[in-house]
């Protein structure tokens, strides 16, 4: 992006006139895309107090960025007094790292700020890193379903009752089994979502970890590996998950 802000002159883009103005504070998935699903969009909301920073930054990231499918501006304030400026970025596995990117090139015109999101309907805000974000945000339509889903916890909790686990932990997608003696943590990838269109691949030789899966959960579980995920079925739901411990 050498060279942008030479390319565009705008009256708040003159050595970072916008830091005074911009919120550090992001939020993600909290309104709905204008470009496609929901789960195939993901929607970043950033605050300005200022009407004339708010049109620049949209033209300074519609200029710059080839993820981005869309970038707006409200032309009133919002409930805080401020503007709401709204970029569309495809979701993916590129999505952390995207809005990364975006973030430290907004830095070029606004100074280095203290960067911090919150995730859909989430008050709680984690300070902003690629590894937050792969955690946190959803990067497939997978993972949106799932994560925004209000009875997520609820669902967990009564996929893995009537067994030794003892604890069940869930921070976005890192999900915690704990027993008496032993614990595994895992990455969840979908939640009663069927295997189809040649997404994953069956592991068959990797039978032996999916067996100590199945017999670690106990009876009533059928583990699957498929790719570096394991599909844990019960009944008529099941889960895809990464083991993140082994």
């Amino acid at each position: 992006m050498a060279g942008l802000c030479e390319d565009i002159i705008m009256k708040s883009i003159l050595h970072h006139e916008m830091k005074d103005f911009l919120s550090p504070s992001i939020s993600v998935d909290s309104h709905q895309a204008k470009l496609g699903k929901d789960n195939d969009v993901s929607v970043l909301k950033f605050e300005s107090a200022n009407k004339d920073v708010a049109k620049d930054l949209v033209s300074f990231i519609e200029s710059g960025f080839k993820f981005v499918l869309d970038a707006d501006f409200t032309p009133s304030k919002n409930k805080n007094g401020a503007f709401d400026i709204f970029v569309e970025v495809e979701r993916n596995e590129d999505l952390p790292e995207n809005i990364m990117k975006l973030t430290r090139d907004i830095e070029q015109v606004t100074g280095i700020l203290p960067w911090k999101f919150s995730f859909y309907k989430n008050e709680d805000s984690y300070k902003l890193t690629q590894e937050n974000l792969t955690n946190q945000i959803p990067t497939s339509a997978s993972e949106y379903d799932f994560l925004t889903s209000d009875t997520v916890d609820e669902d967990i909790n009564k996929f893995f009752e009537a067994t030794q686990i003892k604890n069940i932990k869930r921070d976005g997608k890192t999900l915690t089994l704990n027993k008496l003696y032993s614990k595994h943590i895992f990455e969840m990838k979908a939640m009663n979502t069927s295997v189809t269109g040649g997404i994953f691949k069956i592991d068959t030789s990797s039978e032996s970890q999916s067996s100590y899966i199945n017999s670690w959960l106990g009876a009533g579980f059928k583990v699957v590996k498929l790719d570096d995920s394991f599909k844990v079925s019960k009944n008529d739901k099941s889960i895809i998950m990464k083991a993140k411990d082994f």
